[in-house]
Formats: structure tokens, sequence, C-alpha cells
């Protein structure tokens, strides 16, 4: 990294050169980030990583053909050769490609927009991160023999976003992203199992001050939970009817819903969603929403890495398909308005469609009601992972549950797993909840075409009929 100019300089500079070489529409993303990694396992700090990321990426549109580059070293020569690559790559492929790039219009944007909070992570010491995670092992520790490893890990990531391009839109903004999570593991006799608890977002450290979010609150939880699971029956396999929590729910609607409603994948016919805008998918209660600035929690992103202000989108509006999640491009291709949702891992990247915060929004019944209507079923909590299909097929591992008998939880279940197709699960939504989380944290993100980037999830409680539970036969 070599400095020269102000990054917003040469930014500048990058657009101004690419319209001298020839391009019809030019755009230059700058960052000035930080990420920070702690990890402590059963009481000892193992790992502290920080990366600074710091550089331009431009693309550049001539004719109907896009080129990509970017550089590192911050001065005038370097990000200069980082538009004629661009430009070399743009006119290379116009001959030798089929893809024929346009953009959809959209108003230029000057803003820049600053984040306030109590305590950023940047104006607090490394020890006190640390201190963080020690915390949450030890009262770990503290909660039985039983527990026989403790994981705890901190994470932030803080900076500036730069973007300009030739339309006139000059904007920045500050992001911010901390989390802290716990991973305990509990054994008895051959049986070992697993519980975490974490919590997240675009917040200050205060947050973990807060009762509900004290590394020993959530420590004693994630122990309580382990322990517990000791004594879980093996989870029954067949359909039940289903009580999912806030964090199951925001899964369903990211990775299973979420992703077909992403227009690139629609615009080749690649979504089960292409061509179905107006169509009804879901029960009249059931609607998905995924925006850049929620008020519930998540990650806040005011606009995407083309300068287009991150708007609210109803994916799904009372069970009808209302919208596709959109960059400029997919949106001249489909004929309809970008949202925002053109993003990328950071400035060595070109964007892609990606999601913000998504999420089931909420609905009209209360959780503790909506749990008495489950007369024989599922109370599943969580996910640990799983895999989805483009055709909206899913498989998720929830990371508890509890079988339910007329409205009462009666014991905990392990190795709790469903599996179906989200088009059709949104059809057996019997009931949702007015209790909508959002939940984010800087630990890997959502990848796709070879790319990370940070987002946010969510729901409320939600009562599901007749979904399928692998298990115990």
């Amino acid at each position: 990294m070599v400095m020269g100019l102000p990054i917003e300089d040469l930014m500048e500079k990058a657009v101004e050169h690419a319209l001298r070489l020839g391009a019809n529409f030019a755009e230059a993303k700058g960052e000035d980030t930080k990420t920070l990694t702690i990890e402590a396992i059963n009481g000892q700090i193992r790992t502290v990583s920080e990366i600074r990321n710091i550089g331009i990426g431009v693309r550049v549109l001539y004719g109907k053909s896009m080129g990509f580059s970017f550089s590192n070293i911050l001065n005038e020569e370097n990000v200069t050769q980082a538009v004629e690559t661009a430009m070399q790559i743009a006119k290379a492929s116009k001959t030798k490609t089929l893809m024929k790039f346009s953009l959809a219009s959209v108003s230029p944007v000057q803003e820049r927009k600053s984040t306030v909070v109590k305590k950023h992570p940047k104006d607090a010491s490394l020890d006190e991160k640390k201190d963080l995670c020690l915390r949450q092992c030890e009262t770990a520790e503290a909660a039985g023999k039983a527990i026989t490893n403790t994981t705890s890990s901190f994470g932030e990531y803080y900076g500036t976003i730069y973007y300009a391009n030739s339309d006139g839109t000059k904007a920045s903004y500050e992001p911010l992203l901390i989390g802290l999570r716990i991973l305990c593991v509990a054994k008895k006799g051959t049986v070992i199992v697993d519980a975490r608890e974490s919590y997240g977002g675009s917040f200050g450290l205060e947050a973990f001050e807060e009762d509900e979010h004290t590394p020993e609150k959530m420590a004693e939880e994630a122990a309580k939970w382990a322990l517990e699971k000791l004594k879980a029956k093996p989870a029954p396999a067949g359909r039940f009817d289903a009580f999912i929590d806030p964090r199951l729910a925001g899964v369903l609607a990211h990775e299973s819903f979420g992703h077909l409603s992403e227009a690139d994948f629609v615009v080749i016919g690649g979504s089960p969603l292409t061509g179905r805008i107006g169509q009804t998918l879901g029960a009249e209660c059931v609607s998905i929403i995924d925006e850049g600035l929620p008020e519930k929690g998540g990650y806040k992103i005011p606009f995407d890495d083309e300068g287009v202000p991150c708007r609210r989108v109803e994916i799904l509006k009372n069970g009808i398909l209302n919208n596709y999640l959109q960059s400029r491009i997919t949106a001249k291709a489909l004929k309809m308005e970008p949202t925002g949702n053109a993003r990328s891992q950071d400035y060595s990247f070109e964007p892609i469609v990606r999601m913000r915060n998504t999420y089931f929004d909420a609905g009209d019944w209360k959780p503790e009601e909506a749990l008495k209507e489950l007369k024989r079923g599922i109370y599943a909590i969580d996910t640990a992972g799983g895999q989805t299909e483009a055709t909206g097929t899913f498989l998720f591992k929830a990371v508890r549950g509890y079988w339910v008998e007329n409205g009462e939880p009666k014991h905990p279940l392990k190795d709790v797993a469903l599996t179906g197709n989200i088009l059709e699960l949104l059809k057996n939504v019997e009931a949702v909840c007015n209790d909508l989380e959002l939940h984010s944290n800087p630990f890997g993100g959502c990848g796709k075409m070879n790319q990370r980037a940070f987002v946010g999830l969510g729901g409320p409680h939600m009562l599901i009929k007749n979904v399928l539970f692998g298990g115990v036969a």
C-alpha cells in the first residue's frame, strides 16, 4: 500500500480518465476498512487476527461491454493503470462475448453517511475485547463438569466505503458490524453435544452491557442448552406441525427464498421465481422483506456498490410475489427499478446482486398464543447448517428443539432436521408472530460466486403445518 492523493481524489481521477479513454460510463469503489477477530478456547486466547483492507476498484462500460480492475497501491500511476486495464478488458469483451450490458437510470446521489454509537470498537482497547471472550469461557466452564470445551469469538468490521461514478454520484458511508458468540460442548459417557449463543449487528460495544446480551448471559444460556441436550431424546422422523424461532425463520427467508429472488438468477431463467411476479406463492400472512437500513437490528447499509440507495423491498407481500432484488444491470434487463442490491465483497470484486437484511415480516400473533395452537409437533430453534438448491429445496439442522403437545414443550430433542421446498412451506404457514428479530455478525458472511458479503437475517416465531422432519423413524 502506497498512499498518494486522498482516496476520493484518486477515484475522481479514475472516472475522468476512463471517460477520456472512451468509456460511456465509469464507476469507482474505494475502501479503507479494518477487520478484527479474537478467539478464546477453554479460557485461553488462541487467535488474534487484524486485517486492514484498502484499495480502489474500477468498472467501465464501453459500448455494451464491461471491464473491471483494481489497485491496492493508492497512487495516481497505479490507479490509472487499473482504469486502462478495465478498458482493455471491456474492449476485448466487445468482440468475444455474447453478454451485452446496459444500466438502468438512477438519480445521482451526493451524500456522506457517518456512524455514531456510544462505544465504537475503534475506541476500545484490544484487552477489553479479549476480556469479552474470556468472560464467556469462564462463565460457561462454571456451569458444570459436563461442559468439556468452550470456544468464544469476538469480531468487528468498520471503516469507510467510498463510491463515485460518471453520472455524478459521490457518496460514502461508515460500515460497522460487531459480534460475540460462544460454543459449548458437553459430554456424558459416550454422548457428546453442543449448543451456542451469539449476538451481533451494527451497534457499539455498549450492546454487550445490556442484560440479555452480556458475555455472561450468553454463556449461561449456551451452557444450559448444552447440558439440557445431554438428556434430549432423538427427534422423530415424519411430518409434524412446527413452531420455529426467529433465527431459523431468518435462515429460511435468506437461504431458501432470498437467493431465488436475486435478479441475476431470474434474468437467465435459473430461478423458479422467473416470470411469477403477481402470483400467489405463500399464505396471506407471509411477507418477506429485504432492506439496507432495518429498524430491528441487522447490518446497516445505506446504499449499494453502484451508488443506489438501499430501498426497502417487499419481495413477497401478503403471500404474493411482488419484486426481485435488482442491480442496475438486471433492472434494465427486466425493465424494472434498481433496488440497491448490487454488492461486492470488497474493492477487488465486481458488484453482483446480493441480499442485505432478509427477513419474514412481523405478524399479529403473540408467540405464546401461537405455540398453544401446536397440538403435536416440534419447536425447532436456530440452525447449525444445512444445504439448499436452486429449486428452493432445503435441508436445515436446528441447533436444538422440543417435542410439543397441546402447546406445552414436553422434552428436549436432538438431531432436529427439517427438509422440504420453500415454495410449499410458505403455503403452510399458519401464524406469524409479532416478535421480529434480526441478527448479523462479522464471522464469514454469505457466499455467492466466490464472494462473501455481510448480511442480516431474521423474522418472528412462526407456526407452520405439515413440515417434514428427519430423525428416528
